[in-house]
This record gives structure tokens, sequence and C-alpha cells, in this order.
């Protein structure tokens, strides 16, 4: 039965850590664009593996990510890697590739961070590690009312008022610090929680509008500040790495 274990790196972190990777022990390197059928992985790792529980397992997890997958395969361990962004192309070799997967984590990406829960928000410009606008602040959004009758039904209404509010808020403030950067923008990320941005991409045309550079995973911060910049960039560039023992 294959042991699976998860450790998430940071960019330094998951550089140095390719680099205690590499050597001639390293028996293939598999590079998987996002979105690829779980068919196609199994027939590409076909190629290095045989079929058992362990090509199922590296399989799985590669075919999960949202950005696609580096699989590093040593005798008797592989490695799913899912990048901070989407891989570009599809490789299958022999032997240790680090490339591709260090060039993407080595450069400094142009980001748009846009961080929501109720009540407060975050936006941020980042070019690599470097902020070149940034604002954040709060909004009056009700808890929920759990009590039933006419009195709940306006409190419902008043609470959908104060969202609309806040929402068109966010807008303003992400037109003006991501605006001037749009058109050279690699990668919109979003943090916060889901059920709030749905509703916030549902009202506001300029989130619709920068679907296109959207990635599709979520920074789980709990508190959108401008103190919590680096935290979330941090998140933006980190690795998850799946590590499978035979």
């Amino acid at each position: 039965m294959s042991v699976i274990d998860r450790f998430d790196l940071g960019r330094a972190q998951a550089l140095r850590w390719l680099d205690e990777l590499s050597g001639p022990e390293v028996a293939f390197t598999l590079y998987l664009k996002p979105g690829m059928a779980r068919g196609e992985i199994e027939t590409m790792l076909l190629q290095s593996l045989d079929r058992g529980e362990t090509l199922d397992t590296l399989a799985e997890k590669a075919g999960g990510s949202p950005t696609g997958a580096a699989v590093f395969y040593l005798m008797g361990k592989g490695f799913v890697i899912w990048p901070p962004f989407p891989l570009g192309e599809t490789v299958v070799c022999r032997g240790f590739l680090p490339g591709p997967l260090r060039s993407m984590l080595e450069k400094d990406w142009r980001l748009g961070l846009i961080l929501v829960r109720l009540g407060r928000y975050a936006v941020a410009a980042f070019q690599g590690n470097k902020l070149l606008a940034g604002k954040a602040g709060t909004g009056l959004v009700h808890a929920r009312h759990h009590k039933g009758g006419s009195s709940a039904n306006r409190f419902a209404r008043h609470r959908d008022k104060q969202m609309e509010y806040f929402f068109t808020r966010i807008e303003g403030h992400a037109k003006e610090v991501l605006g001037p950067y749009l058109g050279d923008i690699d990668y919109i990320i979003y943090g916060g929680t889901r059920d709030t941005l749905l509703k916030m991409w549902r009202q506001c045309a300029f989130f619709q509008a920068l679907r296109p550079k959207m990635l599709n995973r979520l920074i789980p911060l709990r508190e959108p500040r401008r103190s919590t910049f680096e935290d979330a960039l941090g998140q933006a560039y980190s690795s998850a790495v799946y590590e499978v023992i035979e």
C-alpha cells in the first residue's frame, strides 16, 4: 500500500528542495498541463512505471491540481508537485528535469491579489516581491438573522443592501489599485471565503472581466488587511508536494 505525505513549500523552500532532490537516482520526470484527463496521465506514466497502486496514486494526485503538476520519480518513491502557477507544456523524459519548475519559481510574476471576507478586504498589485499598489479597508455587514418572521425578512433585505454596497466599494478600490497594471498582470489570485467571492463576482462587472487571468485557487486568509499582503504573496507562490512511497 502506498504511503502519502503532503507538505507545502514557499518559493525559496521549493528551490532549495529541488537542489536537494537533484541527482542520478531520479528515474524520470513528467510535466502536465492543467486539465489533463486521468487516462492521458496514466498513459504517460506507463512509459516509465508498471501499472499498479503507485501509478494510480501518482495519476490521482497529478490530476487533482488546478495548475498542472510536475512528477519526479526515484526508485520506490514519487513526488507530485502542484506548482503555484499553470504549467504551459507537457513533457516526459528520463532522469531529472527541474528546469520548467525552477524557471516558474524564479520568475517575478506580476500578480493582482484580491482578498475578501465579509466586513474586510485588501487589494494589491505585486511585481515579484515588490508592492506596486495596495489598499485595504472594512465595511459594515451584519451577521445572519436566524429567526423567522417579517422582521427577519426586513433584516435580510437590509443585509443584502449592506453586502451590495460593500462589494461596490471593493470593486472601486480594485479598479484604482489594479487598473494601471491590468495590461501587464499575469494572474489574478483571490483569497477569502468562496461563498462571499461568488456573490461579489455575480454583482461586479469588473471582476467578471478579470476572469481570463483568474487562477482557480484561493488563498485561505482569515483577516484581509494591509499587514497580511506579505503572507498572502507567500501563499500565492507556494507549492504543494505529495510524497508517495511504495
